[in-house]
């Protein structure tokens, strides 16, 4: 791992660090460990099971893409470049996440603008998927600011699709690129990067990712919604939806404050919604909070220290890599 990135890391542990002890203190620590004490923690298997189903359908995703682009990668690897790139989601906006198209150049000699693509799809997916749920109960929440929020991220989704499988106008941009002393340099690469694109969001398999996407979220919902039962929460198709909704929202709205792994404004809207829409008190929705973001967010960045530890040679040479020649080459 490079420097650089050991010490974007840090400062995202550090802000984990000040935000949660934030947390802590207006839970009411007291109060926070008794609510804790009186959680079933027999009832943690099951919350790290649903949560390893949405790990296993990304995975299904990431390698069904990488065949989608014309890189068929071995199961192993790929199953290898995705827990690494696990601990990426620690890295300011995710962006770290490129580095798992380097991994994958390391492995199979593929380009990374063919490849980068891939992180993009991924990522817009989740977030249409992560939509499409919150949209359980998006329009039952009083607060109108946040219908508007997700509907302006659905809306500049559709319309980055919409652009990109629009092909005349894509290809009517690339040409222009191309006669453009500042950007010729980079015509061939911008081109490898368009056709993954536009391979990876055609329609067919845009409905088929969003569903694989839904599906997998749809776990991680549930298993903020057994979390919630565990500290006293009426069980029920009710709640069971409210707990989605929220976990849904709440995850949306951590992707756009950009902050690694969402830290804050995730969290912040899970204690928030929870106190609204379920009745919780200050402690068991601060509780609630602490735990699914530990089953969820630090299980998986826990896989991704393990991956690396494992296989550090994917990551071999990545400090050189320049993204910029390498869009040119």
């Amino acid at each position: 791992m490079s420097t650089d990135l050991r010490r974007k890391i840090l400062w995202s542990l550090i802000l984990a660090l000040a935000i949660y002890v934030a947390l802590v203190i207006y839970g009411d620590w007291q109060a926070l460990t008794r609510t804790l004490a009186d959680f079933p923690w027999s009832w943690l298997p099951g919350v790290f099971g649903l949560t390893l189903v949405n790990y296993l359908g990304r995975l299904i995703k990431w390698h069904w893409y990488l065949h989608l682009v014309g890189v068929p990668t071995p199961w192993r690897d790929s199953a290898r470049i995705f827990g690494v790139g696990m601990i990426m989601v620690m890295t300011p906006g995710k962006v770290g996440e490129f580095l798992k198209s380097y991994m994958v150049k390391n492995v199979t000699g593929a380009p990374m603008r063919i490849t980068a693509p891939v992180i993009l799809a991924e990522r817009m997916t989740d977030g249409l998927a992560m939509l499409i749920l919150a949209g359980l109960g998006l329009f039952a929440f009083p607060d109108p600011r946040t219908r508007w929020l997700a509907g302006l991220i659905l809306l500049a989704m559709l319309v980055a699709v919409t652009v990109i499988q629009i092909r005349p106008l894509a290809l009517w941009f690339l040409g222009t690129a191309r006669r453009l002393p500042m950007l010729r340099r980079f015509a061939t690469g911008m081109a490898d990067f368009y056709e993954s694109s536009y391979t990876l969001f055609r329609p067919r398999n845009l409905l088929i990712s969003v569903g694989i996407g839904t599906l997998s979220w749809l776990c991680e919902g549930l298993a903020y919604y057994l979390v919630l039962v565990g500290l006293g929460v009426t069980a029920g198709l009710e709640a069971a939806f409210i707990a989605v909704f929220i976990f849904s929202i709440s995850t949306v709205i951590g992707a756009v404050v950009a902050t690694p792994g969402g830290l804050g404004g995730t969290e912040g809207g899970l204690v928030a919604l929870s106190e609204q829409l379920l009745g919780l008190g200050r402690s068991p929705a601060t509780a609630a909070a602490l735990l699914v973001r530990f089953a969820t967010l630090w299980f998986g960045v826990a896989i991704g220290l393990v991956s690396l530890a494992l296989w550090p040679e994917l990551l071999a040479g990545a400090p050189k890599e320049k993204p910029g020649a390498e869009l040119g080459g």
